[in-house]
């Protein structure tokens, strides 16, 4: 516009606005780098903060991104991990003890083994954790209930949220109560009335429980319709559709609205509910008359 004034901003605001455009439109952030050098120190890391390996050739183009990268940047920017196609365990392995700083790790590599647990005690700063966890304790070929010191220590010490999509035998269900910080508990396309009722009396401190549905929405594929959990009355309990879960992670990991969130809002709006009807009923005769 003919006669129009640059305007050259302080630099810590010129930061915080590009940093906020690449948080709320993260798939813009590869073009948002190329408007200058500062802005790409500033936003890049964003590029590694989330990551979701799935796919042809997904395994790869991780590794090609680690090759990239020093270790020290991986082990600081990279914070939500997801593998989501079949990984060399010896990859598997590279890639925890370089990311180290993740705190939101998904394994649905369809490889879950005991050995896979030295590996992720490098994690020190985990909070949450999708995996199949009966073959983590050795499946059908030797599971073993471990005792509830070795769930202290990392990478278990800080674990708040835990979505288990294994198989679930009896042996396995006090495994639940020995997580010493866990507030989160998922159950993905497996409900036991009992195990769902044991789990809850026995996690001291947990808030909430979710049986989350993956199946599509073919009435003849299974899910939430054809399995009734009106016999759970604990108001920690509910259940949730989630039909594009790895979307839904990466949502979830970008601060959206995920299957955890949305099961937190029916919780309130639940309680908000049964709220409302206690106040109704508890209402003198002729005050509900006069309404």
């Amino acid at each position: 516009m003919e006669g129009a004034t640059l305007v050259n901003l302080p630099p810590e605001l010129e930061r915080d606005i590009f940093e906020l455009a690449a948080w709320e439109y993260p798939e813009a952030v590869k073009t948002l780098i190329l408007v200058a050098r500062r802005v790409c120190i500033w936003i890049e890391p964003q590029l590694y903060q989330v990551v979701l390996s799935r796919g042809s050739g997904a395994t790869e183009r991780l590794l090609q991104m680690m090759h990239s990268k020093p270790p020290e940047f991986l082990r600081e920017h990279v914070c939500h991990l997801a593998l989501s196609s079949l990984t060399p365990r010896s990859d598997v392995t590279r890639i925890l003890s370089t990311c180290t700083n993740v705190h939101d790790l998904a394994i649905w590599t369809g490889d879950t083994y005991p050995e896979l647990l030295s590996d992720m005690r490098h994690l020190t700063n985990l909070r949450r954790l999708s995996i199949n966890l009966f073959d983590l304790f050795g499946g059908h070929n030797g599971f073993q209930l471990p005792r509830p010191e070795e769930l202290l220590p990392l990478p278990f010490a800080h674990l708040t949220h835990l979505d288990v999509f294994s198989s679930m035998p009896e042996p396995m269900w006090p495994v639940f109560g020995m997580f010493p910080c866990l507030t989160h508990l998922a159950f993905s396309d497996y409900y036991h009335p009992e195990m769902v009722h044991t789990t809850l009396d026995t996690c001291a401190v947990l808030q909430l429980l979710v049986i989350v549905w993956t199946y599509d929405d073919d009435p003849d594929a299974g899910g939430e319709d054809n399995h009734d959990t009106s016999e759970i009355s604990d108001p920690r309990f509910c259940t949730i559709p989630c039909h594009l879960f790895e979307s839904d992670w990466e949502e979830g990991a970008w601060g959206g609205l995920d299957f955890w969130r949305r099961a937190e809002i029916e919780l309130r709006e639940r309680g908000e509910r049964r709220q409302g009807s206690v106040s109704e009923e508890s209402q003198p005769l002729h005050a509900q008359e006069s309404q």
